[in-house]
């Protein structure tokens, strides 16, 4: 409480019950109550401050940079494409066969799930 004085007559009964706790306490344990104290107050004052990474991002998406959109969509155009060249038409018709008798495999309709 860095901006009040001990002599603040409102801390007086407060100040006295932390003295209290810790004369109760055993020595040997005052040094790990004191850095549970200050580690407490760290937590409870220190505010988490909004990363710069979220600042930059929410930056990107309301002024998107023109030279950066035309990249990302060519890479995008590019990726797609090489999924479209290396794609083996009969391993998806195998791999469809194969998720479709294994979503229909135990279903409580008698009905296919994709007729």
């Amino acid at each position: 409480m860095p901006d009040q004085s001990l002599d603040d007559p409102s801390l007086s009964e407060p100040v006295a019950e932390l003295l209290r706790e810790i004369q109760q306490t055993p020595k040997e344990y005052w040094p790990n109550l004191l850095q549970m104290i200050r580690l407490f107050r760290e937590s409870v004052t220190v505010k988490p401050a909004p990363s710069d990474a979220w600042a930059k991002a929410m930056d990107e998406i309301k002024n998107p940079d023109p030279v950066e959109k035309v990249a990302r969509q060519k890479a995008l155009s590019d990726l797609l494409k090489s999924w479209e060249e290396e794609g083996d038409e009969q391993e998806q018709t195998e791999t469809w066969e194969y998720l479709r008798q294994a979503l229909d495999e135990d279903r409580l309709s008698n009905r296919p799930l994709f007729p």
